[in-house]
């Protein structure tokens, strides 16, 4: 459970909401039908919607506290107390460092990264869950011969017929 956790800020240890880019792309499953469109409209709005809609969780780092009379976001302060790799000083450093050449637009090109992996695990997982996943029936034919049948809509309303 949380207790290994229990000594890191409420902000360190939540789990991220991915729930408006999910929306986006049912949504986009809904209205299209098309699992192509849906690879690539909803999943740009998963990737790029994982950000803003996780600003509920980072907004109070953003406020400015004062600690021993230097005034610091808490972010920076929670940063210097807790060192690890997913906190928003830790990514200040990179920014400053080696991500220099993108011009301080680090969050931008990573919520685009995002949408374009998004697109690509959308399209690899529909085509895992169609090869792997597809529903078919195992009938008796007129000559007693077993035969495998793929059109499963058929298959349900020849059987559910009323009459």
């Amino acid at each position: 459970g949380f207790y290994w956790w229990s000594h890191y800020p409420i902000n360190f240890v939540t789990p991220s909401i991915m729930l408006p880019g999910a929306l986006m792309l049912d949504i986009t499953l809904y209205l299209s039908r098309n699992w192509l469109i849906t690879a690539l409209v909803g999943g740009g709005f998963f990737g790029l919607l994982f950000y803003p809609g996780n600003w509920v969780i980072f907004g109070p780092t953003h406020l400015p506290v004062v600690v021993e009379g230097i005034l610091l976001s808490m972010a920076d302060y929670m940063g210097h107390l807790y060192i690890r790799t997913g906190t928003p000083e830790y990514v200040r450093l990179i920014e400053q460092g080696s991500l220099r050449t993108f011009g301080g637009h680090t969050t931008v090109i990573a919520a685009f990264f995002a949408a374009f992996v998004s697109m690509l695990m959308f399209v690899v997982w529909w085509y895992l869950g169609k090869v792997y996943c597809t529903a078919f029936f195992y009938v008796k034919g007129k000559r007693g011969r077993i035969v495998k049948r793929d059109d499963v809509q058929r298959m349900v309303k020849k059987a559910f017929q009323r009459g």
